[in-house]
Formats: structure tokens, C-alpha cells, sequence
């Protein structure tokens, strides 16, 4: 699997592999030698990267990896290759900010709904998981702006096309 993870200004492609030699970690296409473990009973990671060891507290919070390395925390920007050519297709170019309604780009049921009408939202913003073939997709603004209008609920199907949140200026 692929991920993208935005590091130091730039994007960065990641690839781990598993095999009988153990795991390679792939950075924009150099390998590095990884093993990562988890310290019983501290909530902290070891990780050894090419004879190098770090240890760090790790968390997943809205599309970024949270670590915490001794005196200071980090965000990372991560997204793998799956949930990014999702909003490559359903987001096409970024747009600015305005009114605008999302649409679903495919039939499923509404799971859970996380904004409400006056709620303020940035582009990339999760607004509601859409269950579609038994996966769940979270469906983001595609620009900024304040919700106007919720036009589905949690447990509603709805079909492709069908409109789910109105964000205005």
C-alpha cells in the first residue's frame, strides 16, 4: 500500500513492503530496512530505520498522523493511495471558497452525520460516512465555507448524485 504523507513542505511517497527478509519502508522510491515495535505497557513505538532507533508516541486525528518525539509534537498530513484517488475523482480540481452543494458519487446509506447547519468548514473537512458495499467512505467539503443546509440524515440511503450538505460563503 501507498501513502502520502506531507513532510518538510513536500509530499512524500511512501510504500512498505513485507516479505521473508522483513520490512523495507520506501521513501520516494529509496528503500530503508524498518522493523517497528510497540514497547508493552508505555504507549510507545521503537522504531529501527536503517540502524537508527526512535522512540515516539503515535495517534490518528482527521487525516494526520499526531507523534509525539520527546519534547515535541509533530502533525503529518497522512492519506493512502485508496482515499486519495477517491477525492482526486470526487473533488476533481480544488475549488475556492463559496456556496456549493456535495453529492454523493455513489448510492449507500448515511452512517453518521458530523456537521450541523452553521457549522463552519474547511476544505477537506469531514462532514459525514457514506456506507457504500460494505465500506464506510467519509465524505469531505470540497472548499471552505459555513454548512447552509443538511439535506440527508444518519440512516438515510441515498443515491448517486443525491445532494448531502449545501456549504454557502
Amino acid at each position: 500500500m501507498k501513502y502520502f504523507v506531507d513532510w518538510a513542505g513536500r509530499t512524500r511517497v511512501v510504500e512498505i513492503r513485507t516479505d521473508a527478509d522483513g520490512t523495507t519502508v520506501v521513501v520516494d522510491g529509496v528503500p530503508h530496512r524498518a522493523d517497528l515495535e510497540t514497547v508493552a505497557g508505555t504507549g510507545l513505538h521503537s522504531l529501527l530505520l536503517d540502524r537508527r532507533s526512535v522512540a515516539f508516541a503515535a495517534r490518528f486525528e482527521d487525516g494526520a498522523a499526531v507523534l509525539q518525539l520527546h519534547d515535541r509534537e509533530v502533525r503529518v498530513p497522512v492519506e493512502d493511495e485508496r482515499t486519495r484517488e477517491s477525492r482526486r475523482l470526487t473533488q476533481g480540481a480544488k475549488k475556492p471558497a463559496g456556496s456549493g452543494d456535495v453529492k454523493a458519487v455513489m448510492p449507500g446509506v448515511v452512517k453518521e452525520v458530523r456537521v450541523e447547519v452553521g457549522s463552519v468548514v474547511t476544505a477537506h473537512q469531514p462532514l459525514l460516512v457514506l456506507e457504500a458495499m460494505k465500506m464506510e467512505n467519509e465524505i469531505r467539503a470540497d472548499r471552505a465555507g459555513t454548512v447552509k443546509a443538511l439535506h440527508v440524515k444518519a440512516g438515510q440511503a441515498v443515491e448517486k448524485g443525491a445532494k448531502l450538505v449545501s456549504i454557502g460563503e
